[in-house]
């Protein structure tokens, strides 16, 4: 009789069987357990709980990225932990809703029906029937169709039918409510769902699925070393990852402007675009917050911004040393600079951040639509992201967006409505109002003279 304590049930309601309980996404050892089951209607809860917001808004690429890194590395542990002998029973649920993220070509829709196990069958959602069991498992599982619902069915290839849909027995290639698919000396278990979570029945359901590796012959394995490959490509991108970001800094000067090709609007952001300046310095921050057990979603914002801010600087002061080394020293004293202009450069404001290179034309149409993206990423609360079309559209010579650039750091806005909880930065803010009133915003000149009122 297998003991219910070593049984691990992923997504149970807690106390409704006495077995182990856990979500996916919390830290057990898999080798501690004899069979784990998951319910996989609560991975969409989980999954919004994980990153921190809902599954149909928009994820910044980051995000999703670590998402999906840790969604692999747990399946790759289940997968190894299946291989050796044991049975994962997965209750099915069909997604039909996507994860939005930034793709090559815009916003990607992301199906989470494509992940790994659930890539391995194709749902179709059906009215609820009965079940009527294949006639090589009757004997095993005719016990059980009671405590069972028939409300989807599926089709898949190299998989092993347990349960058929009643309507429709005689074509079991697009008619399966249950199957395995065997994963080395071990098997996946497409199962349909339970009536209720705590009939006791259910153990003993559970307990005839775990001897399904010694029913089925001659077992093949669907994700042939898939968690080793996984595993060998991370070390190898970890141990690479020093080398990487040296040739990335010594040869940006060549391939950074071809980039500009591969941008969704044709140009090259002045904050997007140092994605990849600071893409390797992004990810080992992200990498050092791997070890937590939660998903800190503001440090990782955080850093975007502290990072973003500090190139801008560079760029800034890299622009006007290339500026002055363009331009040599002249004796005509028509050339000469007056001396009460000269001397008036001593007590000059710093001027806002001025981007490199001719500033990229976009239409009316363009820079309302950056405008709009930025707005509805500040109202999300992704001030960090906001800003990369801020400074997109700023870049392009549009005030507006320069204004609303320096409101996200001015300290007079910041902690209110959507800012609340960013920090402001008088100085960073500053820098923003004088260029947007170096781009004739009307109201940049009172938000100047404000920070002398303060």
């Amino acid at each position: 009789m297998l003991d219910p304590q070593r049984i691990l049930f992923i997504g149970m309601p807690s106390g409704a069987l006495p077995v182990r309980v856990s979500k996916f996404f919390d830290t057990f050892n898999v080798n501690n357990f004899h069979l784990v089951a998951w319910n996989a209607k609560t991975f969409i809860d989980e999954t919004q709980e994980r990153t921190g917001q809902s599954l149909q808004s928009y994820h910044h690429p980051f995000v999703y990225r670590r998402f999906k890194a840790s969604y692999e590395a747990k399946i790759s542990q289940i997968l190894d932990w299946v291989r050796s002998g044991h049975v994962f029973v997965i209750f099915p649920h069909m997604f039909s809703v996507e994860i939005k993220t930034d793709g090559s070509k815009g916003v990607a829709n992301i199906n989470i029906n494509q992940f790994p196990p659930f890539s391995l069958i194709d749902f179709i959602k059906i009215n609820e029937t009965s079940l009527v069991v294949t006639d090589k498992f009757y004997s095993q599982f005719n016990a059980f169709v009671d405590i069972l619902r028939c409300n989807l069915v599926f089709s898949a290839k190299d998989s092993v039918p347990l349960f058929l849909s009643a309507e429709a027995r005689r074509d079991e290639s697009s008619t399966i409510a249950g199957a395995a698919f065997p994963v080395g000396k071990g098997a996946i278990v497409f199962s349909p769902s339970p009536r209720a979570w705590n009939n006791p029945k259910l153990l003993k359901y559970l307990e005839a699925l775990a001897k399904l590796p010694d029913m089925l012959s001659q077992p093949s394995d669907l994700f042939p070393e898939r968690a080793s490959v996984w595993q060998g490509l991370t070390l190898l991108l970890l141990a690479a990852l020093p080398a990487l970001l040296i040739a990335t800094i010594a040869l940006s000067p060549f391939w950074a402007p071809h980039m500009e090709r591969l941008l969704p609007w044709g140009g090259k952001p002045q904050a997007a675009g140092q994605d990849y300046a600071t893409l390797a310095a992004r990810l080992t921050e992200i990498e050092k917050l791997s070890a937590s057990s939660s998903f800190d979603i503001e440090a990782i914002k955080s850093a975007e911004s502290a990072l973003a801010r500090r190139v801008d600087r560079l760029e800034t002061a890299v622009s006007r040393l290339q500026e002055l080394a363009a331009s040599p020293l002249s004796n005509d004293p028509a050339n000469s600079m007056p001396p009460t202009e000269s001397s008036s450069l001593a007590t000059e404001q710093p001027a806002a951040p001025v981007p490199r290179g001719t500033p990229p034309h976009l239409s009316t149409q363009e820079i309302a639509q950056l405008l709009g993206r930025g707005d509805t990423l500040l109202l999300r609360g992704d001030v960090a992201s906001a800003r990369l079309f801020y400074a997109r559209a700023a870049d392009a010579g549009d005030g507006r967006a320069a204004l609303r650039m320096g409101g996200t750091f001015d300290p007079a806005l910041v902690g209110q409505g959507v800012l609340r909880g960013v920090r402001g930065d008088p100085a960073e803010a500053r820098l923003w109002y004088q260029r947007a009133r170096n781009l004739n915003d009307p109201e940049a000149e009172g938000r100047l003279k404000s920070f002398e009122t303060r």
